[in-house]
C-alpha cells in the first residue's frame, strides 16, 4: 500500500478553523497549507493587543550524518527576535560552533505562515544569516547559513549550504491543541526522516551532509504567558539504513486527548506514539536522559555531547532554554516490530519561559 492510503491518522485540513471560525483540534498526517489563525473566530479570536503579545512563532532545522549534527533555530516573538545555530562533530563529540542571536522583530526576521511548500524562515544581522525555505511547487527545503568569524568568536565561520528532501519522504505531522492557562491554539507542523544533501563548514573543517537525515518544527499559536516543555528530535538511519526520525514532547500540546504531537518517521510511513514521559537530572543536562512512552514503546536513553543554553532575564521575558545535542539508544515499538536505535543524532530539550 502507498502511505497516504496506509494512513494511520486522518490527512491535514485546508485550514486550522472550521466555518464557524472553531479550531480544528487534533493529530493529522500531511501538510497545513498555511497557519491561518486569523480565521479564528469568537472566545478563540484575541484582541489585538492580546495577539500581539501572545504570538510566537518559530522554526527550528535539523540535520545529521555519522559525522556531524547541525541546527538552527529563527523565533519570532512579535515583540522580539532571536535566533541560534550549532555544529557538532560527532566523531570527536565536540562542538564546532555554538552561535545566538537577539534582536528586534521587522528587518531582523521573517517567518510567514506557510509552514510547508512555500516556506520563508530567516533571521539577519551583521555578520550572520540563517535561512530556510521552500518554493510553491518545490520539493526541497534550501538551507543556508553564513555566520562570520565576529560572530563565532572564532578564527572560522559556520557555512551551512544544504537542502533537505521532501519527495519521496515520509509525511508531514500536523497538530492544533488547546493551550491551557491564558493561552488559546497552538498549530505545529513537523517533518522528519527527510534525506539531507549539501555541504557544511565549521571548526575549520569540511563536512558533506549527502546521505543524512533531518527535519523540521514549524510552530506558531496563541501561546499562555508561562510556557515550559520537554523535547527530543531525533534523526538518523537503522543499522539496515532506513532512515528513522522521532519527536517526543512533554507538557506542551498535551491538554486534548486529540491533538499528541509525539510520533515516529520510518522510510516513508509516520506512525503516532503515546504520551511522553522524560527522566533527567536538571541540574545536570550531561547526564544520560530516558524518554519513555506510558505504552512502553518508547524506551530510549540519551547521551549529550554538548548543551546550547540561552538563559535570559529581560524582567518582562525570562527564558530558561537549554538544548543538549548527542545520540540516542534503545527500543521502539511500531506494530508487531521492535525498533533498535543506535547511536541515532538528535538533541533534548528543557524549556521554561515566561514570555
Amino acid at each position: 500500500m502507498t502511505p497516504e492510503r496506509d494512513a494511520l491518522l486522518p490527512a491535514a485540513p485546508t485550514s486550522v478553523a472550521t466555518t464557524q471560525g472553531e479550531p480544528r483540534f487534533g493529530t493529522y498526517q500531511g501538510e497545513l497549507p498555511e497557519v491561518d489563525l486569523p480565521k479564528l473566530m469568537g472566545r478563540w479570536a484575541p484582541a489585538r493587543a492580546t495577539r500581539l503579545l501572545k504570538r510566537k512563532r518559530w522554526h527550528y532545522t535539523f540535520a545529521a550524518t555519522p559525522e556531524v549534527a547541525a541546527l538552527f533555530a529563527v523565533v519570532d516573538l512579535g515583540y522580539s527576535a532571536s535566533a541560534f545555530a550549532v555544529a557538532i562533530d560527532l566523531k570527536e563529540r565536540r562542538p564546532l560552533c555554538d552561535v545566538s542571536f537577539l534582536g528586534a522583530p521587522g528587518p531582523m526576521v521573517a517567518l510567514g505562515d506557510r509552514p510547508g511548500a512555500g516556506l520563508s524562515a530567516s533571521f539577519r544581522t551583521l555578520g550572520g544569516k540563517l535561512a530556510i525555505r521552500r518554493g510553491e511547487e518545490d520539493e526541497r527545503y534550501q538551507v543556508e547559513v553564513d555566520v562570520s568569524r565576529v560572530r563565532t568568536g572564532s578564527l572560522n565561520t559556520f557555512q551551512w549550504a544544504g537542502e533537505l528532501l521532501v519527495a519521496g519522504g515520509p509525511p508531514a505531522l500536523t497538530v492544533i491543541a488547546p493551550v491551557e492557562g491564558d493561552g488559546l491554539v497552538n498549530v505545529t507542523m513537523k517533518r522528519n526522516g527527510l534525506l539531507s544533501f549539501g555541504s557544511l563548514e565549521a571548526g575549520g573543517k569540511r563536512f558533506r551532509l549527502d546521505g543524512g537525515v533531518g527535519g523540521i518544527d514549524y510552530t506558531q499559536g496563541y501561546l499562555a504567558r508561562h510556557t515550559a516543555w520537554r523535547w527530543a528530535f531525533a534523526a538518523g538511519r537503522l543499522a539496515d539504513g532506513t532512515p528513522v526520525g522521532l519527536n517526543l514532547v512533554e507538557g506542551f500540546n498535551e491538554s486534548n486527548a486529540e491533538a499528541n504531537e509525539n510520533a515516529l518517521w520510518l522510510g516513508d510511513r509516520l506512525y503516532p506514539l503515546a504520551r511522553a514521559r522524560f527522566e533527567y537530572d536538571a541540574k545536570d543536562l550531561l547526564a544520560p536522559w530516558r524518554m519513555t512512552t506510558v505504552d512502553g514503546a518508547v524506551d530510549l536513553r540519551f547521551q549529550p555531547i554538548h548543551v546550547h543554553r540561552e538563559e535570559r532575564n529581560l524582567r518582562l521575558i525570562v527564558s530558561h532554554f537549554a538544548q543538549p545535542v548527542g545520540f540516542f539508544e534503545g527500543t521502539v515499538k511500531v506494530g508487531s516490530r521492535t525498533l533498535q536505535l543506535s547511536q541515532v543524532p538528535g538533541v533534548s530539550e528543557d524549556q521554561d519561559m515566561l514570555w
